[in-house]
């Protein structure tokens, strides 16, 4: 092939990718790839797998594409990116450390080292980098804003002075929380709903069709697999903790995860919305009536199964016998299928106070759940998962354990116990004394918070902002 036709040929590819046509850049390449050496053909490769959730792949291609090419700065970031997705903390942090090597100011390497150790419970070297990414961009208030949460001290009246002028996501998070300090509640939950809604105008169409997918979507095929007539065998115990963001479903992994017969904890690993993006089951997220392929018979069924179970064998879950937990928290909205594919999985759902709920969410940034940026969508995935668990509770087909997430901070042994039968584990006092001492990485917004001794949630806080909750959309 010479060299014009070939150029010709990745262009097609990359237009492909362009359109998120990821599945058909990979045909495209793939072919190419057995006539040529050309390094983008294995760093697009890489890039499309990656978008597809074939880490595996996409490991091989973008270490081929270094080969080619060199390590450098961009390639070994995403080598990293991808080691992440997959657990392996220790080689991705050589990664980024080669980055700094090279350009000791790369932000996005500094970034990615400050947040491996913020999620290891490494406070002080987390706080170093993230120092360092100031001293080169001073007015990056992603960085400032994760300094605040690891210590007080950065919030300064000079830094809320700067901050006025400046109209960005983060900076709206801290002005909210200076404001909350001054007690000036109703100007911390203002702050709040601006930097929230700027952050959706750039989202717009991704949040809509995210909410299209759970609220409607998802529904209707979950329906359909629900009267599937099958047993499936599936020897992996897997324990699904559950519930709405800030409801203290990582407090309960971390004293699931306490116990000595928990092999491994997934976290968030998304898996079912990886399987279903990536293998388009459901076929157009801007539809109202479902598009699927999907036959509702047993090989259908089966072939899921494979899929999910790849899935976790990626991120290092394979051990036929193996108890381990994932907390990704809309498998609420799975656990008709997941039922059918792990016979012995267990469920656990979190709740909390609707209003400290409510709050929760809006205090914090989640990049990744569009819906927690809208109030009016906030309160739809509430009656959306409450339907849910009622359905279940009341069709008694799935059992299920409720964990009130004040009930288990009010008397976390007892509650801790009564959770543990459940899931047929054996308990010990000392589990919630050797969870505070966990070296694991937590990534979730409460590694911080989890680290620290249990303490109760006193609602009185309350107080202070329903008056101001009341003028917003009639919200309580």
């Amino acid at each position: 092939m010479n060299n014009i036709s070939l150029q010709a040929e990745i262009d097609k590819a990359l237009e492909s990718f362009k359109k998120a046509e990821y599945q058909n850049t990979i045909n495209i390449l793939e072919n190419l790839e057995e006539k040529s050496t050309n390094f983008l053909i294995c760093w697009y490769l890489g890039h499309s797998y990656f978008r597809i959730y074939n880490y595996t792949l996409a490991t091989k291609y973008i270490k081929q594409s270094i080969k080619l090419k060199s390590p450098d700065e961009l390639n070994q970031i995403f080598l990293g990116e991808i080691l992440l997705e997959t657990n392996q903390y220790e080689d991705a942090l050589v990664l980024f450390n080669n980055v700094l090597k090279i350009n000791k100011k790369n932000i996005n390497a500094l970034f990615k080292v400050a947040k491996i150790n913020l999620e290891f419970g490494k406070l002080k070297l987390s706080e170093h980098y993230y120092n360092e990414i100031i001293n080169y961009e001073p007015n990056n208030y992603e960085a400032i804003y994760e300094l605040i949460r690891i210590n007080k001290k950065y919030l300064t009246s000079d830094l809320i002075k700067n901050l006025k002028n400046h109209n960005n996501f983060y900076a709206n998070l801290i002005l909210a929380e200076n404001d909350k300090n001054l007690k000036n509640f109703e100007g911390e939950i203002n702050n709040l709903i601006i930097g929230h809604k700027e952050y959706l105008k750039t989202k717009k169409k991704a949040a809509s069709q995210e909410f299209n997918y759970f609220t409607n979507l998802l529904p209707q095929f979950t329906k359909k697999v629900k009267n599937i007539d099958v047993n499936l065998s599936c020897d992996l115990r897997p324990i699904f903790i559950m519930g709405l963001p800030r409801s203290g479903t990582t407090l309960v992994e971390q004293i699931i995860n306490s116990s000595d017969f928990i092999h491994l904890d997934g976290q968030e690993t998304g898996i079912m919305g990886k399987v279903f993006f990536s293998e388009k089951i459901i076929a157009n997220y801007d539809d109202i009536n479902l598009n699927t392929n999907f036959s509702y018979k047993k090989k259908d069924l089966e072939n899921l199964q494979k899929l999910i179970l790849n899935q976790y064998k990626q991120i290092g879950i394979s051990d036929t016998k193996a108890y381990f937990t994932d907390k990704s928290l809309e498998n609420l909205l799975y656990i008709d299928i997941l039922s059918k594919v792990f016979p012995n999985a267990k469920f656990v759902y979190c709740r909390r106070n609707n209003i400290a709920n409510l709050l929760g969410i809006i205090k914090v940034f989640l990049p990744n759940i569009l819906w927690s940026h809208s109030l009016d969508k906030i309160l739809s995935m509430f009656a959306l998962y409450e339907n849910k668990l009622n359905e279940i509770i009341q069709e008694k087909k799935i059992h299920i354990k409720v964990i009130q997430l004040e009930e288990l901070t009010n008397d976390p042994v007892n509650v801790s116990k009564k959770l543990f039968k459940f899931l047929k584990l054996n308990w010990k006092d000392e589990y919630l004394t050797s969870m505070l001492k966990n070296q694991k990485s937590i990534r979730t917004l409460s590694n911080i918070q989890v680290r620290n001794k249990i303490n109760k949630h006193d609602l009185k806080y309350l107080d202070n902002y329903l008056p101001i909750l009341k003028k917003i959309n009639n919200l309580i």
